[in-house]
């Protein structure tokens, strides 16, 4: 791992979004909000449309960087509760975003990625939903309203009757702790009044 291009790559990440924070020391774990604050997402939030009221809330996420980074990407996982076509809460590589899978390159800057995060709540695709009910019902929604919108103004909109595609929400590891892992827990007193 090239330690003076993880601190090159914090420093300009503070730079643009400046709720996104390293959480160790070389940086390879960060964390951030973000939220949708423009656009046709938050004209249908003030109307009080679900899942775009949410789009518009503080979301957090966090990503880690893998040691082959920058040959390999940031495993993204969301930390807020939301229903998204593209995101599944709380399980790490459950954020369908092009660049952080078949798309990565070693080129690409973490900026990069907060910035497509970001994408995903202004403008969600509900042609590429995970098999997660709460997935499913936002594709459905966004469908509706005509998501995704960018594609649509570059030229590239599919007919009405475009395919979706179904994807697998990926596995959550098992963790296993071994002899000197750290684990922390609370012991609970019995109540004495």
């Amino acid at each position: 791992m090239n330690i003076p291009l993880l601190y090159k790559e914090k420093s300009f990440l503070n730079h643009q979004f400046p709720t996104v924070a390293a959480l160790n020391d070389p940086p390879t774990i960060y964390e951030g909000m973000l939220r949708c604050e423009k656009g046709e997402v938050k004209r249908l939030a003030d109307k009080k449309v679900w899942p775009f009221t949410e789009y518009v809330q503080w979301q957090r996420f966090r990503f880690e960087l893998p040691p082959e980074y920058p040959l390999k990407p940031p495993l993204v996982t969301w930390l807020t509760d939301i229903g998204h076509p593209n995101i599944v809460p709380n399980i790490p590589g459950a954020v369908c975003v092009s660049i952080i899978g078949e798309n990565w390159r070693p080129n690409l800057k973490l900026v990069s990625v907060v910035n497509a995060l970001y994408y995903l709540l202004s403008d969600p695709n509900p042609n590429n939903v995970f098999d997660h009910p709460k997935c499913l019902e936002a594709a459905k929604i966004c469908r509706e309203y005509g998501f995704p919108k960018m594609r649509r103004n570059l030229g590239t909109h599919e007919p009405d009757t475009a395919k979706f595609n179904i994807i697998p929400v990926p596995a959550v590891p098992e963790q296993k702790t071994q002899a000197g892992d750290v684990v922390k827990f609370t012991i609970l007193r019995p109540y004495k009044p």
